[in-house]
């Protein structure tokens, strides 16, 4: 409590500030980590049970395969194109709605080819959110601290792909491949609300859009 005390009360606000964004930038990537690898857990029984999606080859597998990272390109140049117009908040809001939908969506496919589209689609959210995070971060850490809160928040990427391995040892057998794309549907209900409430927006960019006294009430907020 003394410690608390004498912190002078911006320096806390900036703190907590931080500590959310850094969090949420590490949850929304480790669901990113996660949309990514599940595929590869899912493969084994495509390839072997044909009534799942129909029947996939090696080649066709391999070429689904590569549509979520594909759909990851366009979205980081899409976010690159539009986080400067609609926000760097709005952008991530975005983000943390489209990933988890269409995830949701691929669940419910039946053929290889909508599966494969709905993989590319998904993939555009992903983009985004692994585009929009570092921005994002890189304007709320004080100086010096950049590149070490970017490491934690990325660091989420790997620990999504290491789940969606660990789940699908533990779960892939009794909820089968819709249940594991289903738990990429979760930040509908965990994370998006969350970040609706605790994500601010970034002064920096409110001040790049002339918006003056907005940039200055949220710099004092956060």
């Amino acid at each position: 409590a003394a410690t608390a005390a004498a912190v002078p009360e911006p320096e806390l606000r900036r703190r907590r500030t931080i500590t959310w964004v850094v969090l949420l930038g590490f949850a929304g990537l480790l669901f990113d980590g996660y949309d990514l690898v599940v595929y590869g857990t899912l493969v084994p029984g495509f390839l072997r049970d044909p009534s799942q999606l129909g029947p996939v080859t090696p080649a066709l597998a391999g070429a689904i395969g590569s549509y979520a990272l594909a759909g990851t390109l366009v979205g980081a140049i899409l976010a690159g194109l539009l986080v400067d117009i609609v926000g760097r908040r709005r952008m991530l809001l975005a983000g943390y709605l489209w990933c988890p939908v269409t995830m949701g969506i691929t669940a419910f496919t039946s053929s290889t080819g909508t599966f494969g589209l709905m993989r590319f689609v998904a993939g555009i959210g992903i983009g985004v959110v692994i585009a929009v995070t570092g921005a994002v971060i890189a304007e709320f850490a004080p100086p010096g601290k950049k590149n070490t809160y970017s490491a934690i928040a990325y660091a989420g990427v790997g620990t999504g792909g290491v789940l969606a391995a660990v789940l699908a040892i533990l779960l892939l057998r009794q909820i089968g491949w819709q249940g594991m794309l289903l738990i990429g549907a979760v930040p509908l209900v965990v994370l998006l609300p969350l970040a609706w409430a605790k994500l601010p927006e970034s002064p920096v960019w409110l001040l790049s859009r002339g918006r003056v006294d907005d940039a200055r009430a949220m710099a004092e907020r956060t």
